[in-house]
């Protein structure tokens, strides 16, 4: 078995005998992930800097909910707390209406560009028609914000705070598309040093209108939606060489076609991402939704991860496929194979750290959000190989498949929810959820497949997700029923160190090298490429 691991993986037959062209040779069209620079133009290393920076970047932009989390928790009681992260999900759920798809569509024709020129082109008839669309969608939907407070949360006196994260919907947007634009030109750099200021600011101006004005909810929305419009002047002066006066019709009606099939996508996948939070607040309370929020908020740094997992990917993976489709084919796989090896350990681990992190961040009230989160980390653990399988489907330019997909397993979560969270509450709410991402990480899969056959390793991958799956079991095992604080710490941090070193082991026999050799490698993959 061992042997089959790495023969599968370096794309060998079971006889000894090379893989068909599709799969290119290691050693030579693909880089190892520790050579200093790829042939092909594409590069490992590169790819990993990127993820590190964009991975500490999206942390802080978008994990406001978990960094803000020991202030809001001790500012809010449950119920309160359940309401501001409730108002966050629609927010998002407008923020992705206005975008149209356009981060996806945008990297998709950015690269096809064959002049600095037409990259400023597109880029400012992009930009500036969903601003304007985003204002009119909002001047629609704004006056009946107060409605929609009332009837979701079934409380009176949120209807303030709905209002203001609907308008801070197009200022997020605007922020997102910017920020694709420094990812399209690989300044990993300029955007997390960009985040950073971002997350500073929203949280500063958030404490400031919650305690100076007494604004509770409201003023923790209004801090963020006064960030998000700061920074907007400042993104565009940092991407400043791709705008012209320059507007294309028959660009922006490619742009379109491209996009709008992924916005019924983004409603789903929204539905099925947020659908625990809405079902909770229907058939419980808001202290349930509370309470699953911090579980929420925490398992969002798994989610954070998978989202700076696919912005440092996609534009790798799009130019690599457009310049070379056998390479493209080979690099593929190996990156599915490095990307899930790494989201378990960090999954493993961050399950193991989950309950004693949230004795420390929150007060006793929240404690029991942790048992939501094991059911969370498992579908994230699968959901990260959808960051490499969708690009199969999006260079294909059949989106229309992620949107039925999407659809899919959105209704089967509403399913869930509607069977689990009678019985379990918050448990079955995280287990719903969890469930939903493992069916939407294989309908990405093997649409993906179907479109663009990939010699992907099946054995290496199935131990790459057995292993820290049973590894979190045990964990959440330990969690609930060991033998107290400091000894179940103890024996989940065992887990985790031989998790990590099971995992380095099946990576090193598809990379037919040794234990050492790989341990070696791995530091060498995130600094940063100067070829």
């Amino acid at each position: 078995m061992a042997e089959e691991f790495g023969k599968e993986v370096r794309g060998e037959n079971w006889d000894g005998e090379g893989s068909s062209s599709e799969a290119a040779s290691p050693d030579q069209e693909v880089s190892s992930p520790g050579d200093d620079k790829a042939q092909g133009g594409f590069s490992f290393r590169k790819l990993f800097s990127d993820l590190a920076i964009y991975s500490s970047g999206s942390l802080l932009i978008k994990g406001m909910s978990l960094i803000s989390a020991p202030i809001f928790t001790r500012l809010f009681d449950p119920s309160q707390y359940g309401a501001w992260s409730f108002i966050n999900v629609m927010a998002t759920f407008l923020t992705g209406i206005l975008m149209l798809g356009g981060d996806n569509a945008y990297t998709r024709f950015f690269f096809q560009c064959e002049s600095e020129e037409e990259k400023r082109v597109l880029s400012s008839t992009w930009f500036s028609f969903l601003a304007l669309w985003s204002l009119l969608l909002l001047a629609a939907v704004l006056p009946f914000s107060g409605v929609l407070a009332e009837w979701l949360l079934g409380e009176e006196g949120y209807q303030a705070a709905m209002a203001i994260g609907f308008i801070s919907s197009p200022f997020l947007m605007m922020n997102l598309i910017l920020s694709q634009a420094l990812r399209n030109r690989f300044r990993a750099g300029a955007f997390s040093a960009l985040n950073v200021s971002t997350a500073a600011l929203t949280l500063g101006l958030a404490i400031y209108f919650v305690l100076g004005f007494d604004l509770g909810v409201a003023g923790a929305l209004l801090g963020a939606a006064a960030a998000a419009l700061i920074m907007i002047p400042v993104r565009f002066y940092f991407i400043r060489d791709l705008l012209t006066f320059s507007f294309s019709l028959p660009l922006l009606k490619k742009l379109l076609a491209f996009g709008l099939p992924l916005v019924p996508m983004n409603v789903a996948f929204w539905l099925f991402s947020n659908a625990d939070r809405l079902m909770l607040a229907r058939l419980d309370d808001l202290e349930a939704v509370g309470l699953y929020s911090i579980a929420a908020a925490m398992a969002a740094v798994l989610m954070l991860l998978q989202t700076a997992v696919g912005q440092s990917w996609l534009p790798h993976a799009v130019k690599v496929y457009e310049e070379n489709r056998e390479l493209a084919a080979a690099v593929f796989k190996r990156t599915m194979v490095f990307l899930l090896a790494a989201s378990g350990f960090v999954i493993t681990g961050f399950v193991a750290l989950a309950q004693e992190v949230l004795f420390i961040l929150v007060p006793p009230a929240y404690y029991a959000s942790f048992i939501a989160i094991p059911f969370l980390a498992a579908g994230f653990l699968f959901f990260t190989s959808a960051q490499v399988s969708a690009v199969g489907i999006m260079v294909k330019n059949k989106t229309v498949y992620i949107m039925l997909a999407s659809w899919l397993v959105a209704v089967i979560n509403l399913g869930l929810n509607t069977l689990l969270i009678p019985h379990f509450g918050i448990a079955g709410a995280g287990a719903a959820t969890g469930l939903s991402y493992i069916l939407f990480a294989v309908s990405y899969f093997l649409i993906s497949r179907r479109l663009w056959p990939v010699d992907y390793p099946f054995k290496t991958l199935a131990a790459l997700l057995i292993v820290p799956l049973f590894a979190v079991f045990l964990i959440t095992l330990l969690g609930l029923y060991g033998p107290g604080l400091y000894y179940s710490f103890a024996l989940k941090m065992v887990v985790f160190l031989l998790t990590g070193l099971v995992l380095l082991y099946i990576v090193s026999l598809a990379e037919n090298r040794s234990l050492k050799e790989i341990i070696k490698m791995a530091p060498g993959l995130f600094k940063k490429d100067r070829g």
